[in-house]
């Protein structure tokens, strides 16, 4: 079965709804001017039926019950031939119309009461709409009449020309929504495409963005329910332009740095192949194995940093003694240090430095730190450590470093001194996504006594402060 279109969709449910609302609005007209006719025509009845009680109780020329009985085809109501009623009171008096009443509601003058009532009474093929009630006829003012009784009129006319403008009505009622119902139905289609405008123009904005072109977003077109959407799409935009210039740049790096290595180990096998150094197997595959461990290293870190930046790298955190993960660091870089105749001048609260951290990455930033300082702070000079509970401070000396340069700090492939061997540039842009990762702060500053500070700050631990 296929589907309905959105346009299609909207102008059922429209359909549906206008049927549903329009239907009960007539129903509940139709009942209404019903109600209210039938109020009209009874007022009417209880009217002509007051009158003629008036006749039988004015006085001296009023009706005569007893005389109007023995003349049954006295008319008492000339020019009425379609109304029809009767009056009988409690001494036996009586009168009707001309013609007299066709049928009249079962026991209406023993029921009847001062209140008046009325009922449908059905004669033949023709419905009656009758009301009667009970009233005391007053005394005649001549000699020898009936003095007082109590008496009950009963007046009734054909329903059939109010039945007949009820039904006008109805038709009325019923034709003119269903026409009003056509009309929307009609035009529903054309004012949904019309409405929907914005979702055409929406959809021909998107067709033209994907990763062949980043950097576009779409327009806000300033209706109240597509601009979520188009917030929420732009949202999405930003987050795959980020992943895609992750991907590039890795990409980039990867097809860099393996590049170098590969031209070095190329170089270093065909001068080898030439012109033989005549070194030991040994000490050649030591070679061989140390620029592929670099290139290992590069090609572990890039992927480490991708998964930190990209947000997917999985953490698993726990408390972590600060002061033990530093020791094994200095404990690394030892021979660094040595073969540098660098000093190292320590200031550290070991009670204090207990960090919640994923024990890893908090490696790989005291890590990089360390080496960072060791490698680059001036021969037979300090370098100084500081701990708190809040953080950890590494600064060292520096001899060419500029205030400006000190900005570049954790981007990808940057360094002070190219051509170091095994500094890729990648150890502080690693240090600082994962202090990003874990929500902790990497800044470095340069002071006035030209020694660069690297100061990690981290979270307070519950139960610490």
């Amino acid at each position: 079965m296929k589907r309905l279109s959105l346009t299609g969709r909207i102008t059922v449910l429209v359909g549906i709804a206008a049927v549903l609302v329009v239907g009960a609005a007539a129903l509940t007209m139709d009942h209404l001017v019903d109600a209210e006719m039938g109020r009209r025509m009874d007022a009417d009845l209880l009217t002509q039926a007051q009158a003629l009680q008036s006749l039988v109780g004015v006085g001296p020329k009023g009706l005569n019950v007893d005389v109007a009985a023995r003349a049954p085809h006295h008319r008492l109501l000339a020019g009425k031939a379609l109304d029809f009623w009767a009056v009988t009171c409690a001494n036996g008096g009586h009168v009707d119309s001309q013609p007299p009443v066709p049928r009249t509601p079962p026991q209406w003058n023993v029921t009847a009461r001062s209140e008046p009532a009325y009922a449908n009474v059905r004669a033949g093929h023709q419905l009656y709409r009758a009301v009667w009630f009970r009233f005391v006829r007053q005394g005649e003012a001549h000699a020898g009449s009936s003095r007082g009784g109590a008496c009950s009129v009963l007046f009734m006319r054909p329903r059939g020309e109010l039945d007949d403008i009820l039904t006008t009505i109805d038709d009325i009622l019923l034709l003119t929504p269903l026409l009003a119902l056509l009309v929307v139905l009609l035009l529903t289609p054309v004012l949904v495409r019309r409405g929907l405008r914005p979702l055409v123009a929406l959809g021909d904005a998107m067709r033209d963005i994907g990763p062949q072109a980043p950097g576009q977003r779409l327009r806000v077109p300033g209706a109240i329910e597509l601009d979520p959407l188009v917030e929420h799409f732009n949202g999405v935009l930003v987050r795959m332009d980020e992943s895609m210039a992750r991907e590039r740049q890795f990409a980039g790096a990867l097809a860099h740095e393996t590049r170098t290595h590969l031209a070095e180990l190329r170089s270093l096998i065909e001068v080898e192949q030439r012109y033989p150094s005549g070194k030991p197997l040994s000490e050649l595959l030591g070679e061989i194995g140390t620029i592929v461990g670099e290139l290992q290293a590069t090609v572990s870190g890039l992927l480490l940093l991708t998964r930190l930046e990209a947000g997917i790298e999985s953490m698993d955190p726990g408390r972590v003694p600060l002061v033990e993960l530093l020791d094994r660091q200095l404990e690394l870089v030892q021979p660094t240090l040595a073969a540098r105749r660098l000093t190292i001048v320590r200031d550290a609260d070991e009670s204090a430095a207990i960090v919640v951290a994923d024990r890893t990455l908090l490696e790989i930033i005291v890590g990089n730190l360390v080496n960072n300082a060791a490698a680059y702070a001036p021969p037979g000079g300090e370098v100084g450590i500081r701990l708190t509970s809040r953080q950890l401070v590494i600064d060292n000396a520096t001899r060419d470093l500029e205030a400006h340069e000190v900005e570049h700090f954790g981007q990808r492939f940057w360094s002070k001194h190219h051509g170091m061997g095994g500094h890729a540039g990648l150890g502080l842009a690693l240090a600082g996504a994962a202090a990003s990762a874990m929500h902790f702060e990497l800044a470095f500053v340069l002071d006035a006594h030209m020694r660069l500070q690297a100061t990690l700050s981290w979270p307070a631990v519950k139960g610490k402060e």
